[in-house]
């Protein structure tokens, strides 16, 4: 057995390029990103005059080295990196040079990078970057949202009160449908709720979603497409909102500005609503999105009563048909909150000798009512997709790439909570955690050879579904 009795401190005259192993990650990563775009995203951000500060470049790798290895601490960050040699040969830092402080962090984020788009610039050169390598089809889009655990004591907390006016989709169909919305919509333009706020971080939002746990939450909405998984968008809003808002929004977003051509989407139920539909529709993009019952359609279908779906919409004469024949004619506008459509009711004769009426009518009415919301029919088009095989293929793939990132992220890329205070601070964490996953994905499938043509399933499929054939799915 050898013991060592004493360390003698010797001089050696080594490389930095030796001592960093010939397959490590961070060499691959170097070779198939040139990160000096950096520099002109930043430049206006910087003077032209004053002390020279630390480079812009070895920042951002520095944070892409904490969320690519799971270092969720800055000042831990700056201690791995002054010991770790491929952290510094991939910083362009020699054995001698001192790390940049963690405060230098903060301090950018406080008087240079704050009410700036920097990191929204740096994802978006990320994505093309994966879209040249050819990781990105551009035909189907998947998207979802995750919750983050804000940096807020959810016992620590005050309500306040909140004015709400009407979202975007109710102003356009104010614009589009004249004077009969208009006058509704004047009624109740504000509407008054009560919310909880965190006192450390208020930005932050309360979710109550069952099974997911109740407290101060951030939602990170993402997009990505299903050729590889690349994360094509990320968005962060407060935990107390819902999905369906934010989803034409950020597609249009990424056809403009990244210039995707997506001509589907696959979308769980929690987007199922008419605003999404049509949004997809007037972008032309075909949505499979899995049918939300919803809680009353549910009671209703527990108790043995009708729902919405037994009636049905005979679109020439504009009236509905009851399961036992009679029509329910349109008699205006109703709105109910924010939500707004053609009514449609029918006679208390008919109702009052009808044999299905208990199955029918509930409590002290004598007709039945049914809403009919605008532009319901792209929800219809879309949900007679239902069931088809191209249908079966997106939602499968968007379980395995939307659930997917999001437990990778979370495990591995620093997603599942958050240390910093407020919407754009955490936006910038969601946008490191993306890229990181991106990037690991491009080193892996840069060379690689394209996968079995999906695009071209896809175009397939749906020439067969315009056809009206329903095909059988195959396991």
């Amino acid at each position: 057995m050898t013991e060592q009795k004493s360390r003698q401190n010797r001089m050696l005259c080594v490389l930095m390029e030796d001592l960093v192993p010939k397959g490590h990650f961070l060499r691959k990563l170097d070779a198939a990103i040139d990160f000096s775009f950096i520099y002109e995203i930043m430049r206006p951000v910087y003077s032209d005059i004053g002390r020279p500060s630390v480079d812009p470049v070895i920042l951002v790798k520095m944070l892409l080295i904490g969320y690519l290895y799971g270092i969720d601490s800055e000042r831990k960050l700056e201690e791995e990196i002054t010991v770790n040699i491929a952290y510094r040969w991939f910083l362009g830092l020699d054995l001698e040079d001192k790390v940049p402080d963690h405060s230098v962090f903060s301090q950018n984020r406080k008087r240079r990078f704050k009410d700036t788009e920097v990191f929204q610039e740096i994802f978006n050169t990320v994505v093309k970057k994966c879209a040249e390598a050819g990781l990105i089809g551009g035909e189907c889009v998947v998207m979802d949202s995750t919750h983050i655990k804000a940096n807020a004591a959810n016992g620590n907390a005050e309500k306040v009160l909140l004015m709400e006016g009407p979202n975007e989709y109710w102003q356009k169909l104010n614009d589009e449908y004249g004077q009969d919305i208009r006058q509704k919509s004047e009624d109740a333009d504000m509407t008054v709720t009560i919310k909880k706020k965190a006192v450390s971080d208020p930005e932050a939002g309360w979710m109550h979603r069952h099974p997911k746990p109740a407290g101060f939450h951030y939602l990170c909405h993402q997009s990505a497409d299903i050729q590889y998984g690349i994360i094509t968008d990320v968005h962060v809003t407060p935990g107390d909102v819902t999905d369906a808002p934010y989803c034409v929004k950020r597609i249009a977003y990424q056809k403009q500005k990244l210039k995707i051509p997506f001509r589907f989407a696959g979308l769980d139920s929690g987007y199922d609503t008419v605003a999404v539909h049509h949004g997809l529709h007037k972008l032309g993009i075909r949505g499979y999105i899995h049918l939300n019952t919803g809680h009353n359609a549910s009671w209703r279908k527990e108790r043995g009563l009708f729902s919405i779906d037994d009636f049905r919409y005979d679109g020439k004469n504009d009236c509905y048909i009851c399961p036992n024949g009679c029509t329910l004619h349109y008699i205006g506008v109703r709105k109910v909150r924010y939500r707004v459509g053609k009514n449609y009711v029918s006679r208390s004769q008919d109702c009052k000798s009808c044999p299905l009426k208990n199955r029918c009518i509930t409590g002290k009415a004598s007709y039945k009512e049914v809403r009919r919301d605008f532009y319901q029919e792209d929800q219809e088009r879309n949900h007679a997709l239902i069931g088809t095989a191209i249908y079966r293929h997106v939602m499968r793939k968007r379980q395995v790439i939307s659930e997917g990132n999001f437990a990778l992220q979370k495990r591995c890329h620093n997603l599942r909570f958050t240390r910093k205070r407020g919407v754009w601070k955490v936006q910038e964490q969601c946008f490191l955690s993306a890229m990181a996953l991106n990037l690991k994905r491009l080193v892996k499938y840069g060379t690689a050879p394209l996968l079995p043509a999906v695009p071209y399933l896809l175009y397939i499929l749906d020439v067969v579904l315009k056809r009206n054939i329903r095909l059988r799915p195959v396991y």
